[in-house]
Parts: C-alpha cells; sequence; structure tokens
C-alpha cells in the first residue's frame, strides 16, 4: 500500500468516491476486521458546487459520512450578485480579461440557483470555482498534510508490515492523486483542471503522479435526454480544455487568472500525467459494460481503482506504465499533437485506459449471505419467536397462551412457587417457599442455635439434686443475654444466605430471560418480567411485610411445653445422673422455634433486599428489555437500509435474507465487473445443506432445515455454541459471564441492604451497585454472533467458504473427476468473462486506431496472484488467453510471471487498457459528440455557457499549431487564400483555399460561434479556429471521398498556409526554407487573388509586397489594443489607456471580442510573418514556372462556394 489523495470533483466523482470508500473498507477489513474507517494513508476529497453534500449512491454514506473530507463551493447569493465579487475582485487584481470572452455575459439572465449547482453551465461552474480557488487549496492542503503526518507514516508502515511481513518506511513516497469527475456536468467538468493546477502549487504533490479519470456522457444514457442538454457540448468543450492542458496551452491564461486571485507559482505547464476517459462501452466493438447505468460504471470504476489502490503491484505498474511517458506507439501529429517534440513530446498526449475485473471464488459473499441469513432466523425469532404463524389466534392470545404454557417452569427455576403467580401468598405459602429456597440454610442455622443452646446449658455433676439442676436450667433459658445470642445467631444465618440467594436469584433471572429470549423472543421476556415484577411487588412483599410484622418480637428461646415434660422426672427429690441425652432433648426441644426465628429473619432481611432487587436490578432489565425492543422494531420497520455493496455487510436486518426468499437479493451478485466461480444463485440450496451439516455434529437427530435453523438461531442469541477456536462462544447475551475467581453476579448488582460481607466470610465490604444490562441482541449484535457461529474452525460451513483458489484446483482423493473437470469448466469460462469484462472502460474506433497510430487496436491485461503453478488450471486459462484477439505480445509473458504456488488466494485482480492512444481515436467521445451536434434545431443555446477558458487554453490544439493556425489565417486574408463568403450576413461562412488540390474547403458551417453572436467582425478568425472542435468531433465521420478525418482537412490547410510541415513546425534554425515563404512569393509573384475569383492584385512584386505589410500592420495594430504591453514593439502599440486590454468593468468584458484570447498570437505571428517578406520578395523575383490559375467557380468539389461573387475583404477594417 502507498499514499493515495483521490479528489471527487462534482456529483459524478463524489459517487465514484463513496463505491471505492465502501470496497476499500470491505478490503481492510480483510486485515483487520474490526476496523471501520479507512487508513489515513488513502485521503478522500470531494468538491462540488452545493453548500452540503449530496447523499451517497445506493444508500451508502457520502464521502464526509464515510470519513473524507467535502469542500462546498456553492454560494447562496443569486448569480448575479455573486458575479458583481467576483468580477470586482478580478479588475482590482487585473484578472477581468482572462474570463471576458467566457464568462456570461449577461450576469442578470442568470437563473440557475447556484447553490446546488452549475445547471450543466461550465461557465457557471468555472466561475464558482475562481473565487473558491483559496478554500480548495487550503482543503487540499490538508489531506495532503495528513498524508504525510508521523501518525500516517507509522500506520502505513505498520498495514504494509501485516500485509507482505517486511518492514519499509513510507515516509518519502509521494503520493499517487486520483482525480474524478465527468466531462458532462457543469460544475466538475468546469473545475478539474484548476483542482489539478491547485495541487500543483501545493508541496508533496506531484503532476506526473496524478491521472484524471472523466466520465463520458455516454455513462449517463439512461437519463431522459431533455435532462442532459449540455453533457455532449459541455464534453466537447471539454475535450478541447484538456488537450490544452495537455499540451501546455492553457497555462499562461491560467497562471494570469491564478495571479490576479492570490495564488503564486501556478505555472506547471503540465498539471497531470494523464487523462482516462471512462464510458459504459468497453473495446472496439463497443460492448455495453454491465447495465449501461451510471451507477453501474461508478461502482465498476470504483471497484477498478481500489484494487489499484490496494495492490502495491497494481500501483507499481500504474504509475510506472500509465501515468508515466510509456506505452505510448507513434502517432501520426498531423491529427493531434502538431508541435516542436521537444517542447511537446508525444507521450504526454495520449490518453490511458482502464478496465478491472475480479475473478473470485465468491466464497467471501456466500459466508456474509450465511451469516445475515442465520443471523435474519436469530432477528425473526426475537421479534415473533411466540408467534405460530398457522395458529388463527391474535398475537396477544398466542402470548397470553405461551405464558399459560411456560410460565410455570419459569417461576420453578426461579425458584419461585407457580402457584403463587394465581393465589395470594399466606404465611403457610411463605414458609414453604422459604424452606423451598434455604432448607439447607434452615436446617443448618437450626443446627447452630441447637447445639449453642446445648452448650450453654448448665452442666451436672453425678449424683446433684434434680431439682436443683432443673432450676438451674430454668434459670439459664430464661436469661436475656442467651435469647440475644440465638437471635443474632439466627439474623447472621439468615444474613449470609441472603447475601448468596441475591446473587444467584440475579444470574437465575439472567439466565431464565436468556433462555426465554432465544425460545419465545423479546415479546415474551417482556411478559415474564412484567408477570415476576408483579408477583414481587404485589404478592411476595406484601407476605413477607404481613410476616415481619407478626414475628417482630419473637423470641426463640420462650420456654416449649415439651421442655417441662423433660425436666419433669428430674425436677423432683431425687438425685440426677447421667443428664447428657436430656440436655440434647432440652435444646432439640427448641429446634422448631429455631427454625421460625431463622424464617422470620430471613422474612425481615429478604423484604428489602427483594425490594432493591426490583427497583435495582429488575426494572433495569425491563428497560434495556425494552430498548432493545425498540430498536428491534425500528430495525424491523426500516426503509431506508445502509448497505456495504463491497462486502454486502449491512446491520440492516429487512437487507438479510431469509429462509423464505424466493431469489437471492441482487446486491450479493457484485458489480458487474466481480466474476465469481462459486454461483450466487446456489447460496441458498448450499446454505441448507452446510446449516444441517453443521448442526447434526452436536445434535445427530436433526435431519430437517427448519429444526436445524431453529437451533442455531437459538445459539446465536444465546451466545452459546461449542468451538475449538480461541475465540470462545461468549455467552454474554444479557450480561457477561463471572470469572471463576470474580465473586457476585454477572449483572455487577450490589444490594444496597448487603454490602457488609458475611460474619467471619473474609470478604471484603462492598459499596451498592444497581445491576448493568446490555442486551446483545440488537441486529449488529445477531450479525456478529452468527459471523464466529458461521466462521467455526472444522465445521463444513468454514471448509466451504476457507477454501481458496489452488485447493479448488487441485484434484485430490475428495474431488472425482467429474466434479474436477466441472469445476476446470467453471474456471474457464469465469476467466472468460472476467478478461471480456476488464476489457477498458472506453470504446475506440478501430479504424482510426490505424489511421492515427498506423496499427490495429491491442488490449494488454496484467494480473494479480494466480496461484496455479505446476497445476494443470494453470495451461487451462493460458488457453483462453491463447483465444483472445487483438492481444498483445507481452500479456501471455505477464501472466506467466504472475503464476505462482501461494495458498489462501480468493481472487485474482485483471487490469485491462490498450497501449495509450491519442484523444481522436475514442469512440465513446467524438463521434457521439457529432451525432448530437447534427440533431440540434438550437445550437446557438447548445453551445452557450460550455467553453470555461480563453480561447489559447480551450482548444485542442498546441500552441505552436495553434500559432500556426493563427498565421494561417492572418496570411491566408493577405493572399486571398481564405474567405468569409457572404460577410455581413446571417449565412456567412468561411472557406479556404487548398492550392495543392486547387479547391476551396469549407470551415464548419454553422460555427460554434455563429455571425450572428459574435461582438466583433474580427470575432471570424477566433470563432473558425474555435470550431476546430467539430473538426474534431466529426473526425470519425467518413468523407465524401471514404476517408477519415476529413473534417479536419480544412484546418491543416490553414495551418499550411503559414507552414505546411508534418507532423512539426519547419524548423527555422535548419536552412530549410519556410512554407510560408513560398505561398507568399507565388502572391507576389502572380498576383493571383483566389478570394476574388483569381483577380488579379498589385501591378508588380514590391507592391504585393506592401500589400502583405500593410494587412500585417493593420493587423498587429488591432491585436495590440487587446495587449497590455508591448512585447513585440510595433510602432505606436503603447500601453497607455487600453480598457480591451485591461477591462475596467464587468461591460466592457461583456463586450470583449474574442479576437482578444488569439491578440498575442496575432501580434507574435504577424511580426513573424514580417520577418519573411524580404525573403519571399527574393524568391518570387527568381524565375519560376508558372502555376495554372483556378477559378472556384468552374470548380466541381463539393465543398465549392456559390457561384456568386464574393464580396471584397475590406483591409481598412473588417475581418482580420
Amino acid at each position: 500500500m502507498r499514499k493515495f489523495l483521490v479528489v471527487g470533483c462534482g456529483g459524478s466523482g463524489a459517487k465514484t468516491q463513496a463505491y471505492m470508500m465502501d470496497q476499500l473498507k470491505a478490503l481492510m477489513r480483510n486485515i483487520e476486521p474490526e476496523r471501520t474507517e479507512l487508513p489515513k494513508c488513502w485521503q478522500f476529497v470531494t468538491i462540488d458546487v452545493p453548500l452540503t453534500p449530496e447523499n451517497g449512491p445506493s444508500k451508502l454514506p457520502n464521502v464526509p459520512q464515510a470519513g473524507g473530507r467535502y469542500i462546498g463551493i456553492g454560494s447562496a447569493q443569486r448569480y448575479s450578485t455573486f458575479d458583481i465579487g467576483v468580477s470586482s475582485e478580478l479588475v482590482n487584481n487585473g484578472g477581468l480579461k482572462e474570463i471576458a470572452t467566457w464568462a456570461p455575459a449577461n450576469p442578470g439572465s442568470i437563473a440557475t440557483p447556484v447553490s446546488d449547482g452549475a445547471g450543466q453551465y461550465r461557465a457557471l461552474g468555472r466561475m464558482l470555482t475562481i473565487p473558491a480557488v483559496k478554500k480548495i487549496q487550503e482543503g487540499l492542503k490538508l489531506s495532503l498534510d495528513v498524508l504525510n503526518n508521523a501518525e500516517t507514516i507509522k500506520e502505513l508502515n505498520e498495514l504494509n508490515y501485516k500485509i507482505t511481513g517486511k518492514r519499509a518506511d513510507a515516509n518519502l513516497q509521494s503520493p499517487v492523486i486520483l482525480i474524478i469527475s465527468s466531462m458532462a456536468g457543469g460544475a466538475g467538468a468546469s473545475m478539474f483542471l484548476d483542482v489539478c493546477r491547485i495541487l500543483s502549487t501545493l508541496p508533496n504533490s506531484k503532476p506526473q503522479h496524478t491521472g484524471v479519470f472523466m466520465f463520458t456522457p455516454e455513462v449517463f444514457s439512461e437519463i431522459p435526454k431533455e435532462m442532459m442538454m449540455g453533457a455532449w457540448p459541455n464534453s466537447l468543450a471539454m475535450f478541447g480544455e484538456a488537450v490544452a492542458a495537455q499540451s501546455g496551452a492553457a497555462v499562461e491564461s491560467d497562471t494570469a487568472l491564478f495571479s490576479a486571485l492570490g495564488i503564486n507559482g501556478a505555472n506547471e505547464p503540465f498539471t497531470f500525467a494523464r487523462m482516462f476517459p471512462i464510458g459504459n462501452r468497453m473495446g472496439d466493438q463497443g460492448a455495453v459494460f454491465g447495465d449501461g447505468s451510471s451507477n453501474g460504471v461508478y461502482r465498476g470504476l470504483g471497484r477498478a481503482l481500489s484494487a489499484l489502490m490496494y495492490s502495491e503491484q497494481a500501483c507499481e505498474s500504474f504509475v510506472a506504465y500509465s501515468l508515466g511517458n510509456t506505452g505510448s506507439p507513434d502517432a501520426n501529429r498531423n491529427y493531434l499533437g502538431w508541435a516542436e517534440p521537444n517542447g511537446l513530446p508525444w507521450d504526454g498526449m495520449p490518453w490511458g485506459t482502464m478496465g478491472f475485473a475480479q475473478l473470485s471464488m465468491g466464497r467471501d459473499k456466500y459466508a456474509e449471505y450465511a451469516a445475515q441469513r442465520l443471523a435474519r432466523s436469530a432477528f425473526d425469532r426475537l421479534l415473533r419467536g411466540h408467534l405460530d404463524p398457522v395458529n388463527p389466534a391474535t398475537a396477544e392470545e398466542q402470548l397470553k397462551a405461551r405464558l399459560e404454557e411456560r410460565l410455570p417452569n419459569v417461576f420453578t427455576s426461579l425458584k419461585f412457587l407457580p402457584q403463587m403467580r394465581t393465589t395470594q401468598p399466606t404465611g403457610h405459602m411463605i414458609g414453604q417457599w422459604l424452606r423451598s429456597i434455604f432448607g439447607q440454610e434452615l436446617a443448618t442455622a437450626a443446627d447452630t442455635c441447637v447445639a449453642t443452646l446445648r452448650n450453654s446449658l448448665p452442666q451436672y455433676v453425678e449424683g446433684q439434686r434434680g431439682q436443683e439442676w432443673a432450676a438451674a436450667v430454668y434459670d439459664r433459658l430464661a436469661h436475656p443475654a442467651l435469647a440475644a445470642t440465638i437471635t443474632t445467631d439466627l439474623n447472621n444465618a439468615a444474613y449470609t444466605a441472603i447475601y448468596a440467594y441475591a446473587d444467584e436469584l440475579m444470574n437465575n433471572l439472567i439466565s431464565v430471560c436468556e433462555v426465554e429470549l432465544a425460545t419465545m423472543g423479546v415479546p415474551f421476556v417482556e411478559a415474564v418480567l412484567n408477570e415476576i415484577t408483579d408477583l414481587i411487588q404485589q404478592r411476595i412483599l406484601p407476605a413477607l411485610n404481613n410476616i415481619s410484622h407478626k414475628t417482630t418480637n419473637y423470641n426463640p428461646l420462650a420456654k416449649p411445653g415439651q421442655v417441662d415434660v423433660i425436666l419433669q422426672p428430674i425436677n423432683g427429690r431425687g438425685r440426677a445422673y447421667n443428664l447428657d441425652e436430656t440436655m440434647g432433648e432440652i435444646a432439640y426441644a427448641y429446634r422448631g422455634q429455631f427454625e421460625t426465628g431463622f424464617l422470620s429473619a430471613l422474612s425481615r432481611n429478604l423484604m428489602p433486599v427483594l425490594d432493591d432487587f426490583r427497583v435495582s436490578g429488575l426494572s433495569r432489565l425491563v428497560r434495556e428489555i425494552n430498548d432493545a425492543h425498540a430498536d428491534l422494531i425500528e430495525a424491523d420497520r426500516r426503509k431506508d437500509i445502509n448497505t456495504n455493496l463491497a462486502d454486502v455487510s449491512t446491520d440492516d436486518p429487512v437487507a438479510w435474507p431469509t429462509d423464505l426468499d424466493e431469489r437471492i437479493s441482487d446486491r450479493f451478485h457484485g458489480s458487474y465487473n466481480e466474476i465469481l466461480i462459486t454461483e450466487v444463485d446456489s447460496f441458498p440450496q448450499d446454505y441448507d445443506s452446510h446449516l444441517v451439516e453443521t448442526v447434526r455434529v452436536s445434535e445427530p437427530t436433526v435431519f430437517d432445515v427448519t429444526q436445524a435453523s431453529r437451533l442455531a438461531a437459538r445459539s446465536v442469541i444465546l451466545g452459546d455454541w461449542e468451538t475449538t477456536d480461541a475465540l470462545k462462544a461468549p455467552k454474554n447475551t444479557l450480561a457477561p459471564q463471572l470469572r471463576p475467581e470474580v465473586k457476585g453476579n454477572r449483572a455487577g448488582w450490589v444490594c444496597k441492604h448487603l454490602q457488609n460481607p458475611p460474619l467471619g466470610s473474609g470478604l471484603p465490604t462492598r459499596e451498592s451497585s444497581p445491576a448493568v444490562f446490555r442486551a446483545l441482541i440488537r441486529p449488529k449484535n445477531l450479525l456478529g454472533r452468527a459471523r464466529i457461529w458461521i466462521n467455526r474452525p472444522g465445521y463444513h460451513f468454514q471448509r466451504f467458504i476457507g477454501m481458496d483458489l489452488r485447493s479448488y484446483m487441485t484434484q485430490d482423493q475428495s474431488v472425482n473427476d467429474v466434479e474436477y473437470h466441472e469445476r476446470i469448466n467453471r474456471l474457464r469460462a469465469a476467466f472468460e468473462v472476467a478478461l471480456s469484462q476488464a476489457r477498458p472502460l472506453a470504446a475506440v474506433n478501430a479504424a482510426m486506431v490505424n489511421l492515427v497510430h498506423g496499427t490495429d487496436v491491442t488490449y494488454r491485461y496484467s494480473f494479480s496472484e494466480i496461484p496455479f503453478r505446476d497445476l494443470s488450471a494453470a495451461a487451462e486459462l493460458g488457453s483462453v488467453l491463447d483465444g483472445v484477439q487483438a492481444l498483445d505480445n507481452h500479456t501471455k509473458d505477464v501472466f506467466e510471471k504472475s503464476l505462482s504456488d501461494t495458498k489462501k488466494v480468493q481472487h485474482i485482480d485483471i487490469f485491462g487498457s490498450y497501449p495509450n492512444y491519442s484523444p481522436i481515436v475514442f469512440s465513446s467521445l467524438l463521434p457521439r459528440i457529432s451525432d448530437d451536434w447534427a440533431s440540434r434545431m438550437d445550437r446557438v443555446n447548445a453551445w452557450k455557457l460550455r467553453r470555461a477558458r480563453p480561447l489559447t487554453g480551450a482548444l485542442p490544439l498546441s500552441n505552436d499549431e495553434r500559432k500556426a493556425m493563427v498565421a494561417g489565417w492572418i496570411l491566408g486574408l493577405a493572399v486571398g487564400r481564405v474567405l468569409v463568403y457572404n460577410q455581413g450576413e446571417k449565412d456567412a461562412r468561411a472557406y479556404v483555399f487548398d492550392a495543392k488540390h486547387n479547391e476551396w474547403l469549407k470551415f464548419p458551417h454553422p460555427l460554434l460561434t455563429e455571425p450572428g453572436n459574435m461582438r466583433n467582425p474580427v470575432d471570424w478568425m477566433p470563432a473558425v479556429i474555435e470550431s476546430v472542435l467539430l473538426a474534431y468531433a466529426d473526425s470519425h465521420n467518413k468523407n465524401g471521398h471514404g476517408g477519415l478525418a476529413g473534417s479536419l482537412i480544412p484546418y491543416r490547410v490553414l495551418r499550411g498556409i503559414y507552414d505546411d510541415s508534418n507532423y512539426q513546425p519547419t524548423n527555422k534554425d535548419s536552412g530549410i526554407q519556410h512554407p510560408a515563404v513560398k505561398v507568399m512569393a507565388e502572391f507576389m509573384r502572380t498576383g493571383v487573388f483566389p478570394a476574388r475569383q483569381n483577380e488579379i492584385v498589385g501591378e508588380s512584386i514590391e507592391e504585393r509586397a506592401q500589400l502583405i505589410r500593410a494587412a500585417l500592420n493593420k493587423t498587429s495594430a488591432v491585436a495590440n489594443q487587446f495587449i497590455p504591453s508591448t512585447t513585440f514593439g510595433f510602432p505606436g502599440a503603447a500601453a497607455a489607456n487600453k480598457p480591451w486590454a485591461l477591462p475596467p468593468d464587468r461591460e466592457y468584458a461583456a463586450k470583449m471580442p474574442f479576437y482578444r484570447d488569439f491578440a498575442q498570437d496575432v501580434v507574435e505571428m504577424s511580426a513573424q510573418l514580417h520577418s519573411l517578406i524580404d525573403e519571399a520578395q527574393r524568391v518570387a523575383e527568381q524565375p519560376q514556372q508558372t502555376q495554372p490559375v483556378f477559378d472556384p467557380n468552374q470548380h466541381t468539389s463539393a465543398a465549392q462556394p456559390s457561384t456568386n461573387a464574393p464580396k471584397e475583404f475590406d483591409f481598412g477594417g473588417g475581418i482580420l
């Protein structure tokens, strides 16, 4: 394991994070079963517009509920008010120019409530992000700081030691950063690039360790189209901004904006290592992943990223190959990424892909299914154990019948007389009851007092006068001191007996209630406790009180008549001889009175003890049982349940399977990329079989699953079962068991009347304490016990659950040939499905791959440990791999290296990907955008507020290519190779002249920004170049000649007017003539102006050179009005009073021409063209073969404009 920071931008990112956290917690429970929180080395942060986080998906906790951090960036203000604040801050710091061409021009017209979201408008989403960048920076820094504190490092080192058995120090690790968002939305799709740039400003955050995962709009295909109108246009804008960020083209505008916001150091040219598009289709055939739903894809990606985070091997591979600049096949950079290769290496441009599947025994899910089903049986027993479902009587009637049936035995177990329930106890009955409880103590006390009395009688002398000795006996028997001694002895004996009885009574009560809970359930026990309370309070205590009053002055030495009878023969004038027997008879004559005295003392002492038992013990047990019953009822009625999808664990019993279910819940089937060898639908039958077999170990006569379920549920409720494990049965349903050396009772009750120890016991004095009960019968308790019961070593459940992959595929004496071949077939089938599901979650166009990369589509897989070395199963899986089409050459080697002979491996993780392909080959994105755009009736509003950056940072063009297109436009206008036809009309459109093929080529029509939405005629150039996005969207569509990417040709021709070099710009230091020289020289030499129907302009080479110079000077002069400083020093380009360079207010910004975004390029490239004019003039003056003249009115190309003559360009103003 290593450090990870996972940032979710917007709702899609947050939902995926929730699935990830659920899965990771399940994985961590494999290491530490009691763990409920993620380790600190995995930090999760969600950034979204709502001020409070939304609920998690599939009833999972959301990110902050699961232990992560939430940063809400929305505003409770109306957008117009919010915009004023943002704009004011930017004006004060010179940053308003960076939002002028994309922020809402009329903030007052925005009705979207920005406290809840951006309404699928990317421009609004970024406007909400801008004032929150410091807040986001602070939140991300807090999480990065956690990753690097000593406590986190220590925890990570210990976890790695538990997993690997090796010591290592993670202190110097840099975290891997995963950013998850959606291309389709307004918030996440607009903020993720800012989040990447914010991270690049923080210590311990490395762009080369940052991967961005973006969901394409096809993931949301189940959502009605009318609710996702902005999805595909947003994705088009995101495509341009993402590629611009990858190429470094966005850094200048981002740096300027961040500087205005007070964040320095935001000038990293590249802020993330790789983009990973995630769709709901896989492979070049576009097979749908699972049911194609968004939650299904979120969960699928969540499992993939969780496996990546948990596996050291997978993580290292991801960092080295997926994020690292390796594994990218050569590409034709004419289609994307045309740039100087040293400034923009190709390896940073391709997009990565990720697919994942897990081939699992599935026994972990079965273990949880079995535990939940057993716990459900116990749960139902607790709530409804007193009910017979076939009995037509009401629940109340059945409960009364159960009481009549079982209460006598309950009373007997508590040593109460059953007849006390129906008869008011008399003194005789109480005596009978006390004798039944304290019979031994009674006998002992009476015998002791008899002995005491015998020893207290006066001794005789042989031959003594009998009358004299009898008188002495009467005197001694009447002595008050002797009576006091006997009374004290009886009281002490009664106290000692009650001292022990109190603990016995409490323990008996607990045991009886536990048994009845396991047999009849909670309502029955509540009724029993009420009966016991009534018995003590209404019957026993009054009877004891009556006895106490009657025996208040009882004298155990009151002379019984039998004494006179015994002494009568001696009380004469004779002599007394051998009187030992007589003395014994006299003492024994008092035994009945001693018993009565003992019972009287018992009554007096027992009455307050029983009352305290009722108040400090019984009532507390009643309260705890009632509370537990309320919790059980609430759980039984709950509709909003919480489940852990990853390990299907849940404490909500309504989600637990029951014995009566006709089909197994879908949640046990797992995610679509979790392939189980064990059939989930066979879980119920497997459970029935294993349950009966397990119960029969201790109950051999059980053959029926209903009976077995009843006995197993009873064991779970009681917490009592046989086991050879070190973890013994707890037997603590209502209170813990006492350790042998501990005296007292299980509830810890110490009666306030029994604090002093019995005389001579040597026990310490105690403090009074009420009873403490914890009814471990709530759902969580039941499930925990059921899990222990199911997983007892050596029993049938555990042997089935604990079987690992290697054991499963090893044929031994217990597995016959038929069964083994069935296992082989199941393994092969599961592996085939797993490979299919592990294909990357992004579809590609095979023809585009071939066009751009010159290769066929290939897949590659990597594997976690495969424990089949030296088993035939390895060869079987190898043969499955051999049958996979388009498999790359290295996968089989990776497979072989993954083989091991390790036991206890329960699953195999499979990661799938393509090589890192050019962004334009993904059919999950561009063709769908094209189809959506073509279907639009209102394209103006379709593009409204989608772009969220200046054009330099919003187009899929490198700096080199964008500048070349700007130069091509400038030069094309000057020499007549760029044409805006019907300029000034609503249907005006732009063309570029392809001199090589003598044809006019159309730019997209309509443009993303149509003529009616341009802010100034100079906006034709930015509008045309902006619409390169549409050309990329159409690149998968074949042109009229059956070729792909034909939509890009006009832009390549436009670029080629300035520089027609393939793949990269012309190296001006190589001595090669710059292509623009040839274009200018041809115009100077011939004067042919294609945009005026090949009219010859100018009278000489010099005059035409001056026309080009004049056009460049005009263009530069206009562009300089948008530039705060005179970087290139053209005459007259002073920095003073330039409101269009540094707009002073929102009104100026709202009217800012889009041309502003290219003004710096215009000045730079005009200067570059200017520097080539003299060379072009010299070339023009050299003899050249005359080129054929081309008349656009006579050309048959589909790109030919109308035969009406186009309006003349006005170099004095208008289009530039």
